[in-house]
């Protein structure tokens, strides 16, 4: 677990499960517990799994110039996405090549939470706040549990109210087991799925009893590797493991265009005035 310098206040119940928290994105990450995989898999697809994601980076955005800095980093058409609503987005480097991919949270006029993976998202976005009437703060204290299958919602309802009417890509503040959490209709699994983001101090709580109370249910803890398989199944890309950063082409430096990724999806009908718009354009 060498290079590690972000802590999940769960790893000690991960260890428990089996886990050697190997390191990704600077955080001890369960790549795998004592048990098969495929459980994990098909409780996912069935039931429901819970998952620890929070080794993926959450900052917040705030400030005057906040949605100017956004809509000029990514892909997506910012002024589009109301508080309470979130988009999948990318973003390129100069060359017009992918850099990162994220979801934006919009949660107030001047505010918005990004959560990202291992890209340069965050070098990006740090630069964009210099000068500007903007503030960057990262947030490594809030945790992201994932609690992802067909029978999340079920489970989800018996404490949250009007959480069926909660749209996909959609997010709302609210409390679980009287604690303050964000919830969001969102996940990287192919099945409907919410992600829990609550305060460290709060993890620990949230995990035990969703999974005490969900054991009757079948809802077990599932470790990361699962997304793997998962994701792929429902064609949904992970930086670096899936681009030409982890898999070059000879005689050609790393760097890919969305158009070969297949995500030129994320680039808002009619945008240009993001980073890298021309050569993505050029290069279609």
């Amino acid at each position: 677990m060498a290079l590690t310098w972000r802590t999940s206040v769960l790893a000690d119940r991960h260890r428990a499960l089996g886990s050697k928290l190997e390191d990704w994105n600077g955080m001890g990450t369960t790549w795998t517990y004592g048990h098969d995989m495929a459980l994990d898999h098909v409780a996912i697809r069935t039931k429901a799994g819970l998952m620890d994601v929070s080794g993926l980076k959450k900052l917040h955005l705030v400030g005057p110039h906040a949605s100017a800095i956004l809509h000029f980093a990514t892909t997506r058409d910012v002024t589009k996405v109301y508080p309470g609503k979130s988009v999948y987005a990318c973003m390129l480097n100069e060359a017009g090549h992918f850099i990162e991919d994220c979801i934006l949270y919009r949660t107030g006029p001047n505010s918005w939470m990004v959560v990202h993976g291992s890209g340069t998202g965050h070098e990006t976005l740090a630069r964009g706040v210099v000068g500007r009437n903007a503030t960057m703060v990262v947030d490594d204290d809030l945790h992201d549990l994932s609690l992802q299958g067909p029978l999340a919602v079920e489970y989800l309802s018996r404490h949250i109210p009007g959480i069926r009417a909660l749209k996909y890509f959609h997010h709302l503040p609210t409390t679980l087991f009287g604690r303050p959490i964000l919830l969001s209709r969102t996940g990287y699994t192919g099945e409907r799925g919410y992600e829990i983001f609550c305060k460290g101090e709060d993890a620990g709580l949230i995990w035990d009893t969703i999974l005490e109370e969900g054991k009757g249910l079948g809802i077990i803890p599932t470790c990361f590797s699962t997304l793997d398989m998962l994701r792929v199944e429902s064609y949904l890309l992970f930086y670096p493991y899936d681009m030409s950063q982890m898999y070059p082409f000879e005689n050609e430096p790393p760097g890919d265009t969305l158009w070969e990724l297949g995500l030129d999806f994320t680039v808002s009908p009619g945008k240009t005035d993001f980073r890298g718009a021309e050569q993505h354009y050029k290069m279609k």
